[in-house]
Protein backbone atom coordinates (compact mmCIF):
# COMPACT_ATOMS: atom_id res chain seq x y z
CA UNK A 1 0.00 0.00 0.00
CA UNK A 2 1.78 3.55 -1.04
CA UNK A 3 0.17 6.64 0.94
CA UNK A 4 0.60 9.94 0.17
CA UNK A 5 -0.24 11.49 3.50
CA UNK A 6 1.19 15.35 3.17
CA UNK A 7 -1.08 16.30 6.65
CA UNK A 8 -3.70 15.40 8.84
CA UNK A 9 -4.85 17.35 11.83
CA UNK A 10 -7.31 15.25 14.88
CA UNK A 11 -10.53 16.16 15.21
CA UNK A 12 -9.69 17.98 18.32
CA UNK A 13 -7.02 20.78 16.82
CA UNK A 14 -9.81 21.46 14.39
CA UNK A 15 -12.47 21.38 17.04
CA UNK A 16 -10.53 24.64 18.89
CA UNK A 17 -10.43 26.43 15.51
CA UNK A 18 -14.50 26.68 15.18
CA UNK A 19 -16.03 30.23 16.30
CA UNK A 20 -17.82 29.87 19.59
CA UNK A 21 -21.58 30.41 18.45
CA UNK A 22 -24.89 29.29 19.73
CA UNK A 23 -26.02 26.30 18.46
CA UNK A 24 -28.78 26.61 17.32
CA UNK A 25 -26.77 28.95 14.12
CA UNK A 26 -24.79 25.29 13.48
CA UNK A 27 -25.79 23.42 10.51
CA UNK A 28 -24.32 20.01 9.38
CA UNK A 29 -24.58 18.19 6.17
CA UNK A 30 -24.59 14.34 6.31
CA UNK A 31 -24.41 11.33 3.54
CA UNK A 32 -27.18 8.91 2.89
CA UNK A 33 -25.76 6.77 6.02
CA UNK A 34 -26.26 9.60 8.65
CA UNK A 35 -22.45 10.48 8.54
CA UNK A 36 -21.29 13.80 9.24
CA UNK A 37 -19.62 15.32 6.29
CA UNK A 38 -19.60 18.86 7.36
CA UNK A 39 -20.21 21.35 10.02
CA UNK A 40 -21.38 25.17 9.13
CA UNK A 41 -21.73 28.36 11.38
CA UNK A 42 -23.35 31.41 10.00
CA UNK A 43 -23.65 34.67 12.23
CA UNK A 44 -26.88 36.21 12.92
CA UNK A 45 -25.60 38.92 11.60
CA UNK A 46 -25.03 37.65 7.89
CA UNK A 47 -28.97 37.77 7.01
CA UNK A 48 -28.46 41.55 7.15
CA UNK A 49 -25.13 42.18 5.47
CA UNK A 50 -25.39 42.74 2.02
CA UNK A 51 -22.39 41.20 0.29
CA UNK A 52 -22.13 42.39 -3.43
CA UNK A 53 -17.89 40.70 -3.74
CA UNK A 54 -15.96 38.10 -2.98
CA UNK A 55 -12.56 37.57 -3.04
CA UNK A 56 -11.23 34.02 -2.67
CA UNK A 57 -7.69 34.00 -0.69
CA UNK A 58 -4.51 32.07 -1.80
CA UNK A 59 -5.04 27.89 -0.82
CA UNK A 60 -3.12 27.70 2.59
CA UNK A 61 -1.52 23.91 2.93
CA UNK A 62 0.58 23.32 6.16
CA UNK A 63 3.50 22.13 3.95
CA UNK A 64 3.04 24.73 1.68
CA UNK A 65 2.35 22.61 -0.98
CA UNK A 66 1.58 24.61 -4.33
CA UNK A 67 0.29 22.30 -6.17
CA UNK A 68 -2.90 21.19 -3.78
CA UNK A 69 -3.48 25.43 -3.17
CA UNK A 70 -4.03 25.65 -7.05
CA UNK A 71 -6.35 22.76 -6.74
CA UNK A 72 -8.00 23.90 -4.13
CA UNK A 73 -8.43 27.34 -5.62
CA UNK A 74 -8.89 26.60 -8.78
CA UNK A 75 -12.17 23.76 -7.69
CA UNK A 76 -13.63 26.25 -6.60
CA UNK A 77 -14.32 28.48 -9.38
CA UNK A 78 -16.99 26.65 -10.86
CA UNK A 79 -19.65 26.40 -8.01
CA UNK A 80 -18.88 29.78 -6.77
CA UNK A 81 -20.04 31.33 -10.14
CA UNK A 82 -23.29 29.81 -9.52
CA UNK A 83 -23.92 32.52 -6.73
CA UNK A 84 -25.06 35.99 -7.29
CA UNK A 85 -21.42 37.37 -5.88
CA UNK A 86 -19.03 38.92 -8.06
CA UNK A 87 -16.01 36.99 -7.65
CA UNK A 88 -12.20 37.90 -7.17
CA UNK A 89 -10.39 34.36 -7.68
CA UNK A 90 -6.86 33.86 -6.57
CA UNK A 91 -4.83 34.78 -9.18
CA UNK A 92 -6.43 38.06 -9.56
CA UNK A 93 -6.47 38.60 -5.82
CA UNK A 94 -2.65 38.40 -4.84
CA UNK A 95 -1.72 40.05 -8.01
CA UNK A 96 -4.00 42.94 -6.79
CA UNK A 97 -2.83 42.58 -3.49
CA UNK A 98 1.37 42.70 -4.28
CA UNK A 99 0.45 45.77 -5.86
CA UNK A 100 -1.54 47.29 -3.37
CA UNK A 101 1.08 46.56 -0.78
CA UNK A 102 4.49 46.83 -2.86
CA UNK A 103 5.40 43.16 -2.03
CA UNK A 104 4.74 39.65 -1.63
CA UNK A 105 4.97 40.42 2.47
CA UNK A 106 1.27 40.79 2.57
CA UNK A 107 0.55 37.43 1.14
CA UNK A 108 2.98 35.80 3.99
CA UNK A 109 0.82 37.75 6.86
CA UNK A 110 -2.31 36.28 5.40
CA UNK A 111 -0.98 32.30 5.44
CA UNK A 112 0.20 32.50 8.85
CA UNK A 113 -3.34 34.02 9.88
CA UNK A 114 -5.07 31.43 8.24
CA UNK A 115 -2.43 28.40 9.31
CA UNK A 116 -2.90 29.29 12.97
CA UNK A 117 -7.13 30.76 13.37
CA UNK A 118 -8.34 28.98 9.87
CA UNK A 119 -9.13 33.07 9.31
CA UNK A 120 -7.72 35.96 8.61
CA UNK A 121 -8.12 38.45 11.80
CA UNK A 122 -10.44 41.59 11.61
CA UNK A 123 -8.40 43.83 11.04
CA UNK A 124 -6.53 42.12 8.52
CA UNK A 125 -10.26 41.68 6.66
CA UNK A 126 -10.88 45.34 6.41
CA UNK A 127 -7.49 45.91 4.96
CA UNK A 128 -7.73 42.86 2.66
CA UNK A 129 -11.25 44.46 1.67
CA UNK A 130 -10.20 47.63 1.06
CA UNK A 131 -7.18 47.02 -1.16
CA UNK A 132 -9.27 44.74 -3.19
CA UNK A 133 -12.85 46.99 -3.35
CA UNK A 134 -14.82 43.84 -2.46
CA UNK A 135 -17.53 43.47 0.31
CA UNK A 136 -15.90 39.92 1.83
CA UNK A 137 -12.48 37.89 1.88
CA UNK A 138 -12.97 34.36 1.99
CA UNK A 139 -10.06 31.76 2.67
CA UNK A 140 -9.89 28.08 2.63
CA UNK A 141 -7.34 25.91 4.64
CA UNK A 142 -6.63 22.25 3.83
CA UNK A 143 -6.15 20.52 7.19
CA UNK A 144 -6.00 16.84 5.56
CA UNK A 145 -4.60 15.83 1.90
CA UNK A 146 -4.31 12.28 1.77
CA UNK A 147 -3.66 9.20 -1.08
CA UNK A 148 -3.95 5.20 -0.73
CA UNK A 149 -2.93 3.50 -3.65
CA UNK A 150 -2.67 -0.57 -3.49
CA UNK A 151 0.26 -1.92 -4.20
CA UNK A 152 -0.03 -4.61 -7.36
CA UNK A 153 -0.07 -7.62 -5.31
CA UNK A 154 -2.94 -6.14 -2.30
CA UNK A 155 -6.48 -6.60 -2.64
CA UNK A 156 -8.41 -3.34 -1.42
CA UNK A 157 -9.91 0.10 -2.48
CA UNK A 158 -7.72 3.00 -3.35
CA UNK A 159 -8.77 6.10 -1.54
CA UNK A 160 -8.31 10.17 -1.68
CA UNK A 161 -9.39 12.12 1.39
CA UNK A 162 -9.33 15.78 1.98
CA UNK A 163 -9.99 18.00 4.95
CA UNK A 164 -10.87 21.66 4.54
CA UNK A 165 -11.85 24.46 6.62
CA UNK A 166 -13.39 27.90 4.94
CA UNK A 167 -14.23 31.30 6.96
CA UNK A 168 -16.09 34.55 5.88
CA UNK A 169 -14.88 37.70 6.93
CA UNK A 170 -16.39 40.95 5.50
CA UNK A 171 -15.33 44.19 5.51
CA UNK A 172 -16.47 45.39 8.78
CA UNK A 173 -14.08 42.58 10.30
CA UNK A 174 -16.92 40.50 11.34
CA UNK A 175 -16.70 36.39 10.50
CA UNK A 176 -20.21 35.78 9.03
CA UNK A 177 -19.89 32.07 7.73
CA UNK A 178 -17.33 28.74 8.56
CA UNK A 179 -17.43 25.54 7.09
CA UNK A 180 -15.25 22.73 7.56
CA UNK A 181 -15.60 19.08 7.08
CA UNK A 182 -14.49 15.86 4.89
CA UNK A 183 -14.86 13.93 1.50
CA UNK A 184 -13.59 10.77 0.75
CA UNK A 185 -12.87 9.31 -2.86
CA UNK A 186 -12.87 5.81 -3.84
CA UNK A 187 -10.97 3.98 -6.81
CA UNK A 188 -12.64 0.54 -7.98
CA UNK A 189 -11.57 -2.73 -5.83
CA UNK A 190 -8.07 -3.57 -6.52
CA UNK A 191 -7.34 -7.18 -6.82
CA UNK A 192 -4.17 -8.75 -6.09
CA UNK A 193 -4.86 -12.23 -8.16
CA UNK A 194 -5.76 -9.82 -11.09
CA UNK A 195 -2.53 -11.05 -12.73
CA UNK A 196 0.04 -8.35 -14.58
CA UNK A 197 -0.21 -6.93 -17.83
CA UNK A 198 4.00 -5.60 -17.31
CA UNK A 199 6.51 -4.51 -15.96
CA UNK A 200 7.67 -0.71 -15.44
CA UNK A 201 11.28 0.47 -14.60
CA UNK A 202 11.57 2.34 -10.76
CA UNK A 203 14.57 3.43 -10.54
CA UNK A 204 17.14 0.53 -10.01
CA UNK A 205 14.03 -1.65 -9.81
CA UNK A 206 10.99 -2.56 -11.61
CA UNK A 207 7.41 -2.72 -10.88
CA UNK A 208 4.53 -4.89 -12.03
CA UNK A 209 1.84 -3.15 -13.50
CA UNK A 210 -1.45 -4.23 -13.22
CA UNK A 211 -3.83 -1.97 -15.41
CA UNK A 212 -6.52 -1.71 -12.56
CA UNK A 213 -8.08 1.54 -11.47
CA UNK A 214 -6.21 3.95 -9.15
CA UNK A 215 -7.57 6.24 -6.56
CA UNK A 216 -9.31 9.28 -7.56
CA UNK A 217 -7.81 12.51 -8.52
CA UNK A 218 -7.77 15.68 -5.95
CA UNK A 219 -10.29 17.15 -8.10
CA UNK A 220 -12.77 14.75 -8.33
CA UNK A 221 -12.79 14.51 -4.31
CA UNK A 222 -13.25 18.48 -4.17
CA UNK A 223 -15.46 18.85 -6.50
CA UNK A 224 -18.98 16.93 -4.21
CA UNK A 225 -17.80 18.86 -0.45
CA UNK A 226 -17.34 22.61 -2.48
CA UNK A 227 -20.99 22.25 -3.74
CA UNK A 228 -22.25 21.05 -0.82
CA UNK A 229 -20.93 24.18 0.81
CA UNK A 230 -21.89 26.68 -2.40
CA UNK A 231 -25.52 25.24 -1.32
CA UNK A 232 -25.33 26.49 2.24
CA UNK A 233 -23.12 29.43 1.58
CA UNK A 234 -25.02 32.63 2.67
CA UNK A 235 -27.11 34.26 0.14
CA UNK A 236 -27.66 38.18 -0.24
CA UNK A 237 -31.22 39.35 1.59
CA UNK A 238 -33.66 39.51 -1.01
CA UNK A 239 -34.55 43.49 -0.95
CA UNK A 240 -33.63 44.75 1.84
CA UNK A 241 -31.59 48.69 2.20
CA UNK A 242 -27.89 47.98 2.41
CA UNK A 243 -25.82 47.83 5.12
CA UNK A 244 -22.17 48.89 5.73
CA UNK A 245 -19.85 46.22 4.31
CA UNK A 246 -20.53 46.17 0.56
CA UNK A 247 -18.89 46.58 -2.59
Amino acid sequence: MRSTLRFTIVAGALLLTLPLARTDDAATADDKKGKKLDVFWTSPEAANVRLRSVALLPGATYDNDLKAEKEIEASWGAPARTTTYRWLFSTMTKDLLRRSFGSDSILTVVRKSILKDGRVDSLTARALCNALHTSAVLSIRADQWAQIEMEWNQTGKPSTTVGLKAALVDSLGRLLWTASGTETGEGPMHNADSGTLGVKSSGLSTEPVTGQGGAPAFEEVLSPIFTRWIANFPTPPAASPATPGGN
